[in-house]
């Protein structure tokens, strides 16, 4: 008869197993987008992988050792290349309380700003990506690159936010083209993005919403966060608290975000925004940093129809969306 020991410990290897994949695609992805931040989540990996030797059964804690060294050879090979072929990665487009580089003018906590990433290929030729760094008391409305408009079917691309403190990031008008959207030291602010067939990982980001369609969704190491998913996964938590999820908004199910649920087959499958796995706590009860926000505390249709105000209320939809602290 299994003691409640073991069945604890196959349950938090079977869910390492799962994270241990998650993490092996968004290392691929980044690898188009950022080799340093490639090699720090290797790194974090392998910190993570021996720390779960301690339940992990022998043969796990050998195929999961093999494929992180495979994963770092296929990384190192990478870097080699790139140097070799002569690949150079540009900084961010966004300064802190600078002109945008692709603007004439500044960006204000009451214009609405149309903002083009930084396009850069990658040794793979996987697609350019969209970096936006260093943004405070801003609204900012992605566009798709230029370069993009030129070829008829662009490849799917990246998307990282770095930086960004009391502002709104609408990427609805390019989540179609993502695979994956990394975010970091998010402070104060809302993200919202339409469905793409990719991943989304929040590290080190307080007092936030994000709203978006995603296969994979990992949140690390953050604090009053509210997360309105369409997640075809478990979302997972580690190393946070005050973590509130909810579906996806039908109020922002356009017809346009719907055809994309269905082109990228997102609506096909359930929604598992309440499934979540929190990797800090293995045991039977309800982990306690993470809830399922009830409708009676759900924004109401005029809080999201801000999001289209013309005017761009940033002030008043931040206050209005944003957890309470």
């Amino acid at each position: 008869m299994a003691t409640a020991g073991s069945v604890a410990n196959a349950a938090a290897a079977a869910k390492f197993w799962d994270y241990f994949q998650q993490q092996k695609e968004t290392i691929n992805a980044l690898a188009a987008l950022s080799k340093e931040d490639a090699s720090q989540k290797i790194r974090e990996l392998d910190s993570s992988l021996r720390e779960a030797f301690i339940y992990l059964p022998p043969y796990d804690q050998k195929r999961l050792s093999k494929d992180l060294d495979e994963l770092r050879g296929q990384h190192h090979q990478q870097r080699a290349a790139s140097k070799q072929q002569g690949f150079k990665f540009k900084s961010a487009v966004v300064k802190p309380n600078n002109a945008l580089t692709t603007m004439s003018s500044p960006v204000t906590s009451e214009q609405p700003s149309s903002v083009n990433g930084d396009a850069h290929m990658s040794p793979s030729s996987a697609g350019p990506s969209h970096k936006y760094t260093g943004i405070s008391d801003s609204w900012i409305a992605a566009d798709m690159l230029s370069s993009l408009d030129k070829v008829d079917s662009p490849g799917p691309t990246d998307c990282e936010l770095r930086d960004i403190t009391n502002s709104v990031v609408d990427l609805r008008p390019i989540s179609h083209s993502l695979r994956a959207l990394n975010c970091h030291r998010i402070q104060s602010s809302i993200v919202i993005c339409g469905p793409f067939a990719g991943s989304m990982t929040v590290r080190d980001s307080n007092s936030c919403v994000f709203v978006l369609g995603t296969r994979q969704f990992r949140l690390e190491n953050s604090q009053g966060v509210d997360a309105y998913l369409h997640c075809t996964s478990h979302p997972i938590i580690e190393k946070s608290t005050g973590i509130r999820f909810a579906p996806y908004p039908m109020e922002l199910r356009t017809p346009r975000i719907e055809q994309e649920f269905y082109t990228t087959q997102l609506s096909l499958q359930p929604n598992s925004f309440d499934r979540v796995d929190d990797f800090n706590w293995l045991k039977r009860q309800a982990s306690p940093n993470w809830s399922i926000q009830q409708p009676t505390t759900l924004p109401s249709a005029d809080v999201w129809s801000l999001l289209d105000d013309t005017s761009k209320p940033r002030e008043k939809l931040v206050q209005a969306l944003l957890p309470a602290k």
